[in-house]
């Protein structure tokens, strides 16, 4: 859950820390003083489009960090996931940042290292689940409909959805090749010619498997060989005479026969004369050993040159016929398959067709345990969102999910065979129509927070967010969402922005938002509230006052959740 947020330089807010607890937390205040901030400053963090308008003029970019604890978090897919990309959690901490640059660019970062925004996304969508005014307008996208039934539906419809989806690629693979023989009459000696080609190349290239680390290593040995023997030859060469200078050797050992001769004439030139016939054996001492480590070590010019064209080879072969040598042995042997095929069979179309006809029967065998197994799950839905409405004061709605089985020209979807969407009725004797065609902005957030809350209950996502999910709402209504928002709280950490005093009272926790304008400058100040502070707090709500009435009112409004 998220323990800890600080937001930096971001719109009006210069620097509030925001520390959330466990339930539901409700964060209210006046009209502009920047509640939704809060939520915007989670989103950048989750992943949203940076932008330079967040950062609060005068400064270079601001800056958002949140804390999560991460140590209840059971999903073995967030544990892989940053295992997989070489992120540890500090003890079950996860603390994630994004700081946004006057020049729009923006950094985010995981337990310190730098992340892409895809990944931050990713690993973020695990931890936070954000349900605001998008969200009911998303609602009405029926596009969404099938997901999120299959999201209540489970792992068994998961699976069989992506068992379809594998069959039909394999169906749209058969009806793609008949197509291009359909129309090409020598399509087939093409192809035969193409696989030949390929075999042959394959064939010729011989490449085993683990060839391709050898390969490498040999190459990364003989660029070392030939950097040793270069060294080696450069200082064989100094100590012999190449034509343009005089043998070093020679002249050492010239210089000691002089010294010597002149020593037998001076007896202090004698220690001169040992000392340059010292140096001229060890010069040639030094000079046979160079020459024996180079006669014995065998350095291969041809073996490099060898070297270099298989690897050349290899890469070749890989922008053909695959990623690995693995790949490319498998396509050759595919090739012959295919081959043997077009050679035994003389009508292959024939034979495609009939393979399009068991094809065809075995999707459609897995399109309709799939359709059965939605429609299964869909009663089940139906029967728990209509339960959820009639507790939020919607006693007489409806809520249907409507299947219709598209037509045979358009038959195998992506999702399936159904068109799949949700319909709804408010009031009895009303034909359950589709959500789109809902009017009420207060009916649209009570249909999706209906939804949110039976999803709730099969999602592994601890923090759920919702802002402002009371727009067009009042009174009882407004009651019953803060009773659902405390039922979801007792599974899930809940933060939520509103402007009602009914969900203000619900909260296990309360922050205020106050904008304060000072020497030209506007600062929003984040106050944990404590129990007096909920009550005044509730009360404006309830009144816009703090009078003996409103609060006396208040206090009683925050003791019915209690009870």
């Amino acid at each position: 859950m998220l323990v800890r947020l600080e937001i930096r330089d971001f719109a009006v807010i210069s620097n509030i820390v925001f520390e959330p607890g466990k339930g539901l937390n409700v964060i209210s205040g006046e009209t502009g003083a920047g509640k939704s901030l809060i939520v915007d400053a989670i989103s950048l963090i989750l992943g949203a489009k940076a932008s330079r308008n967040l950062i609060r003029t005068g400064s270079p970019s601001c800056f958002a960090e949140a804390v999560f604890d991460c140590s209840a978090v059971n999903d073995t897919g967030f544990r892989k996931l940053l295992s997989d990309n070489g992120i540890e959690d500090d003890e079950g901490m996860l603390i994630i940042s994004r700081t946004v640059y006057d020049s729009g660019k923006s950094v985010a970062r995981v337990n310190g290292s730098g992340v892409t925004n895809s990944l931050l996304r990713e690993i973020s969508s695990m931890l936070v689940d954000i349900h605001g005014q998008h969200d009911t307008q998303a609602i009405f996208d029926e596009s969404t409909h099938v997901k999120l039934l299959d999201r209540f539906a489970g792992e068994k419809c998961v699976a069989l959805h992506e068992k379809y989806i594998k069959s039909l690629q394999e169906f749209k693979d058969l009806v793609l090749r008949i197509k291009e023989i359909s129309s090409s009459p020598d399509y087939l000696e093409r192809r035969r010619e193409y696989l030949e080609f390929a075999v042959n190349e394959i064939d010729a290239a011989a490449f085993k498997d683990g060839e391709e680390e050898l390969l490498y290593e040999t190459k990364k040995k003989l660029s070392q060989n030939e950097l040793l023997f270069a060294s080696l030859t450069n200082a064989r060469a100094y100590l012999s005479s190449d034509g343009s200078y005089q043998d070093p050797m020679q002249a050492v050992d010239q210089a000691s026969r002089e010294l010597i001769k002149a020593s037998q004439s001076d007896e202090s030139l004698k220690e001169i004369a040992e000392r340059a016939k010292t140096l001229a054996l060890d010069l040639d001492a030094l000079s046979s050993d160079i020459d024996k480590v180079l006669s014995d070590r065998d350095y291969d010019e041809g073996l490099k040159e060898r070297t270099e064209q298989r690897i050349g080879l290899l890469y070749e072969l890989k922008a053909k016929y695959g990623a690995t040598i693995g790949d490319i042995n498998k396509f050759a042997a595919d090739s012959r398959k295919e081959l043997e095929a077009i050679e035994k069979n003389k009508d292959i179309l024939q034979e495609l067709k009939k393979e399009r006809t068991v094809k065809e029967k075995e999707l459609l065998e897995i399109a309709e345990k799939l359709s059965g197994e939605r429609k299964s799950c869909a009663v089940k839905l139906e029967k728990a969102i209509t339960k959820e409405l009639a507790d939020l004061e919607m006693p007489n709605a409806v809520f249907e999910v409507s299947f219709v089985r598209r037509e045979k020209a358009k038959f195998f979807s992506f999702s399936g065979i159904d068109d799949i969407s949700f319909r709804f009725s408010a009031n009895p004797g009303q034909e359950a129509r589709p959500l789109s065609a809902i009017i009420s902005g207060g009916e649209a957030s009570r249909i999706m927070l209906a939804v949110k809350n039976v999803l709730s209950r099969v999602d592994l996502i601890p923090t759920l967010i919702f802002d402002e999910i009371d727009t067009g709402v009042s009174g009882k209504a407004s009651l019953a969402i803060a009773n659902k928002l405390k039922a979801i709280a007792s599974a899930h950490q809940v933060l939520c922005v509103t402007h009602t005093a009914q969900i203000a009272a619900a909260s296990d926790r309360g922050f205020v938002l106050t904008k304060n304008v000072a020497a030209g400058n506007t600062e929003t100040v984040c106050n944990v509230l404590d129990g007096a502070g909920k009550i005044k707090e509730v009360s404006r709500l309830l009144s816009g006052s703090d009078s003996e009435s409103s609060m006396r009112l208040a206090e009683d409004l925050i003791g019915s959740f209690k009870a």
